[in-house]
């Protein structure tokens, strides 16, 4: 039968975009089509077998008229841009990069705790920003390992830090947030490849933070509490609880009991995801009561604007800004970081002879109440009565 016998008519209203044939080969009739392939951007042809159809009607008229249908409505439907590419299991393939970010978005808010919230999201509006100047309307598995590359490059050479360059630890953070972006797509059938994995971390050199010394901590301490005793109080958290700065910013007046003498770091915003329950120095609870808490509502954060209680979180930036300033005010070394008090006060309570893993949250040990999987009940009496003071030592004995 030639393809001119075999060709099916279709109604005149669709004439215009007739150009679905019926063709016949070895294995019998079938319909070819061509539309666009969105990762190669050519057309491409896309054929419908016809004989098991055909074997379901006694006759080639009746079987025509079911054919004949096929055809005007692919006709229609292309006409109106509707490819194959975009539907059955592969369909997520072809969604915009932009759409899929926002997704990603969506689901890292509600799946995970705060703070890795926060840097997926970031480094998901990073990564779109750069693909919205690159490449606005690529689909999410036409992202190759070139444009990784590239991607890297850029935030290699143009998202440089104060020193004029990124470092590699946070260059690696992107490696891993990128990396964990694109094996959520994987799950969610985006894309079939993570790119990221291919991209090699930098070496890490040891931390530059160094101890600070006591007579330093002394000259902050009479500066602060003339000029900024919210800020001291920040340092104290800092030097005497152990707490990160991060989880400083995230805690809650609710999460401070005056009454029992405890600091709860909530598992959504301690960096482990473990709740865990800090005992106060002396220097720390004097520090607090002059915040007259009881003032305020239990769900406000404890550090808000100018270093007070508030209904919203501080932002760290102007922490760190801060103590920029009173590093070149007193004269500290560049290595001699805020987050150095933190390492200044586990040296300094492990000279004291106070075990200090739990309460640095260096091991992941979960932690409910104070005392829960710890070798001294009496640990929360031995920081009160022996921990050393943020601006003098106490002698150990």
């Amino acid at each position: 039968m030639s393809y001119s016998q075999n060709r099916l008519a279709v109604s005149s209203a669709y004439a215009a975009t007739n150009y679905l044939p019926v063709k016949t080969n070895k294995s019998g009739w079938l319909i070819e089509y061509y539309v666009e392939n969105p990762q190669t951007q050519e057309l491409a042809r896309k054929r419908i077998k016809l004989q098991r159809l055909l074997s379901r009607y006694s006759s080639k008229t009746e079987a025509k008229k079911h054919i004949n249908n096929i055809v005007v409505a692919l006709n229609m439907k292309l006409s109106t841009g509707w490819n194959p590419y975009f539907q059955g299991e592969d369909s997520r393939m072809y969604t915009p990069m932009s759409e899929v970010l926002e997704l990603y978005k969506e689901d890292a808010q509600k799946e995970h705790r705060s703070t890795t919230a926060r840097s997926y999201i970031s480094f998901a509006g990073i990564f779109g920003e750069w693909l919205a100047k690159t490449a606005p309307k690529i689909y999410s598995s036409m992202i190759s390992h070139s444009m990784i590359v590239q991607f890297m490059d850029y935030v290699q050479n143009e998202r440089c830090g104060r020193d004029g360059d990124i470092s590699p630890r946070t260059y690696n953070n992107y490696v891993k947030n990128g990396s964990a972006l694109f094996s959520w797509m994987i799950e969610k059938c985006y894309c079939k490849e993570n790119h990221f994995q291919k991209i090699k971390t930098k070496k890490v050199g040891q931390k530059k933070r160094v101890l600070i010394p006591v007579e330093k901590r002394v000259e902050i301490q009479k500066y602060l509490v003339e000029n900024n005793p919210g800020y001291l109080v920040f340092l104290e958290l800092i030097y005497g609880a152990l707490l990160r700065p991060k989880e400083i910013l995230m805690l809650l007046v609710g999460d401070v009991s005056m009454a029992n003498k405890t600091i709860t770091v909530r598992a959504e915003v301690s960096k482990n995801g473990k709740q865990r329950i800090v005992p106060m120095t002396k220097e720390i609870e004097q520090l607090l009561l002059k915040l007259n808490l009881d003032r305020h509502p239990a769900e406000h954060y404890l550090f808000s604007a100018y270093q007070k209680p508030g209904k919203t979180p501080a932002s760290p930036r102007p922490y760190r800004k801060y103590w920029d300033k009173l590093r070149k005010m007193f004269d500290l070394p560049m290595e001699m970081q805020q987050y150095s008090l933190r390492d200044t006060g586990i040296t300094e309570m492990l000279k004291h002879g106070l075990d200090v893993k739990q309460l640095a949250d260096h091991y992941s040990l979960s932690m409910t109440t104070l005392y829960s999987n710890h070798a001294d009940p009496h640990l929360s009496e031995l920081i009160r009565e022996k921990a050393p003071g943020f601006a003098y030592e106490k002698d150990p004995n």
